[in-house]
């Protein structure tokens, strides 16, 4: 952050690909004085919505009357997101396990929505992690020579896709880990693909 000026502030509502073309505007008119970004991009971290009205714009922008320059703005994904989304998505491909293990929880005549809370979802992959750690030996050994789908399948869950999706921000990102932090990018990347 050493040499970052703060150019302008204002509350916008970043609803729409008129409201980023409009906040991209001061960004542009100080380019236009100083062609700074013609050697460099604007990331933009966004979440998917916001992402899809940035590309709308880069889309469209030889077929419409959208500035050149929107070509300098770069959409990412913040790790804070990546880390959200993942989560999301781990409980949604694995809803089964997780809706079994929510009974167990909070008893059999509670629902565990389709799209839950997230403090839902992190309730749950705590309890999973901390829960597979007790028990993760007993297990390996008993079943280590098993070559079965659906045991591999839960051990990769248990052993690799919670704890990435619960480390990625909060442990690996905040720490500066950035050669674990790709590493496990790319992993919660293939298992998403």
């Amino acid at each position: 952050m050493n040499g970052l000026q703060l150019v302008s502030f204002e509350e916008q509502h970043l609803h729409s690909m008129q409201d980023y073309l409009k906040a991209f505007k001061p960004i542009l008119d100080i380019n236009n004085k100083t062609n700074y970004l013609q050697n460099y991009v604007a990331p933009i971290v966004a979440d998917w919505p916001e992402q899809l009205f940035i590309r709308k714009a880069l889309a469209l922008r030889s077929q419409s009357n959208i500035p050149q320059e929107v070509d300098f703005f770069l959409p990412i994904l913040g790790s804070l997101h990546l880390s959200l989304n993942s989560r999301e998505h781990v409980i949604l491909i694995y809803h089964n396990f997780f809706q079994k293990m929510f009974h167990s929880v909070f008893g059999k005549n509670k629902k565990l929505a389709k799209k839950p809370k997230p403090w839902h979802i992190n309730l749950l992959l705590k309890i999973a992690q901390s829960r597979w750690v007790k028990i993760k030996s007993k297990i390996i050994e008993k079943f280590s020579l098993s070559k079965d789908i659906e045991f591999r399948t839960m051990v990769d869950l248990l052993d690799n896709l919670i704890p990435a999706t619960l480390d990625i921000y909060a442990i690996l990102f905040r720490s500066g880990l950035f050669e674990k932090y790709i590493e496990t990018v790319f992993q919660i990347w293939t298992f998403i693909l």
